[in-house]
């Protein structure tokens, strides 16, 4: 259900600033670097929190939040008082409570599942996030274009409330974790220290960190051509993306057997060529003739068989080749860049297509995607055989 909201709310929000409010295409970034900023100062504040916390409890706490804010969005939107400072503040708010869910997710599945369950069970949450995303992101167009962007919000903050229900019925304590000696400050930057330190998970962190930059430029950049200026209407956006969810479906289906076959470091560097490539058939979408977009459609079909494949494999990377009281800090410090790359990026899409276009600023964001592999390819991953390492 969270998984479902979030994919409805990455078509209903931008198609709520772009056509309730008429926002620029600078205005447009500034709201999605609102909503990711907290992704960028508070990774490592949350992260100590998680670790003295219970972490299913903020975990509840943060889907309440987050489905309480997006249901004020659609009421204000609706009643025609919603303005674009009032949206940057409010998805600044959805933003931090995604920030705290994320981190207790990471931290809370370890706590479930043994280590030798943990590969299978991240491949299975990363095959049901990813068949989510399939619906969510196909649903999100069509409610939008059906019942418009307020009520296709309304959807996305019961979501996150019904998530909160299902979380609060899990019957396995959920103790509180033993905390670390110290500060606040000196517990978070041991985590950093220890992301500096950690070969492969400081690789997998570079990667995911250019590739979000990367694909934040492509997405706004996308969304503006398919919703503005080629009048596509906010399904067929809808569509192109549910195609990169049922690649990704696919992919992680079959990873765990492609790691068995090709052993972690090649099966993981093979599946970041196709994945992080595949986006440069943006180059193609110059019109909007249904034969560029079914083009478009293919390619994130392609990247999402890529990503699916690596995802499951280097969640299960970073959490297992971490000691656990060093867990959530490291994921904190992970996520610092990986998720911080995101504002930049959002902020970079709006002043690159107020400069060069959308469709330009679409080919320079899958560039950097292409990128991302170097770090990985790079790196001692690519000799790895399994998905556990050695600490340190």
């Amino acid at each position: 259900m969270s998984a479902t909201g979030t994919e409805i709310g990455e078509i209903a929000l931008p198609v709520l600033a772009l056509v309730v409010l008429q926002a620029s295409a600078a205005e447009l970034s500034v709201v999605r670097a609102a909503q990711l900023l907290p992704f960028l100062v508070l990774p490592l504040a949350l992260g100590v929190l998680v670790e003295r916390r219970p972490q299913r409890r903020l975990m509840v706490q943060a889907d309440v939040v987050r489905g309480v804010v997006l249901l004020l969005v659609a009421a204000l939107a609706l009643t025609g008082t919603l303005t674009v400072p009032a949206l940057v503040v409010l998805v600044a708010v959805i933003g931090a409570g995604t920030v705290l869910y994320s981190l207790a997710d990471f931290s809370y599945l370890p706590r479930l599942l043994t280590p030798e369950q943990l590969p299978d069970g991240n491949a299975r949450l990363t095959a049901t996030q990813s068949a989510l995303s399939v619906g969510g992101q196909g649903v999100g167009g069509a409610l939008v274009q059906a019942v418009t962007a307020p009520w296709a919000v309304v959807v996305n903050g019961a979501a996150y409330l019904t998530s909160a229900l299902f979380l609060r019925n899990i019957t396995t304590p959920d103790d509180t974790p033993q905390p670390a000696a110290g500060s606040s400050v000196s517990l978070a930057w041991g985590g950093v220290q220890t992301l500096c330190r950690h070969k492969q998970v400081r690789a997998l962190a570079a990667e995911a960190t250019i590739w979000n930059l990367g694909n934040e430029v492509l997405m706004l950049s996308i969304s503006i051509l398919v919703i503005r200026t080629y009048s596509l209407g906010p399904l067929v956006l809808g569509l192109i993306l549910m195609a990169g969810g049922v690649g990704a479906f696919v992919g992680s289906t079959f990873s765990a057997r492609l790691t068995r076959a090709m052993g972690y470091g090649p099966g993981l560097i093979a599946a970041l060529v196709l994945g992080n490539s595949a986006p440069l058939a943006v180059i193609m979408f110059t019109t909007g003739r249904s034969s560029q977009v079914v083009l478009l459609g293919a390619a994130f079909l392609v990247s999402g068989l890529g990503i699916g494949v690596a995802n499951s494999q280097a969640v299960t990377v970073r959490q297992l080749s971490v000691p656990e009281h060093l867990r959530s800090r490291v994921n904190a410090a992970y996520r610092l860049l990986s998720w911080g790359a995101l504002a930049f990026g959002a902020l970079g899409a709006g002043l690159l297509i107020t400069a060069v276009g959308a469709h330009p600023a679409a080919i320079v964001g899958a560039a950097v995607m292409a990128s991302a592999t170097i770090p990985v390819a790079l790196s001692p991953v690519r000799a790895m055989r399994t998905t556990i390492t050695e600490h340190g």
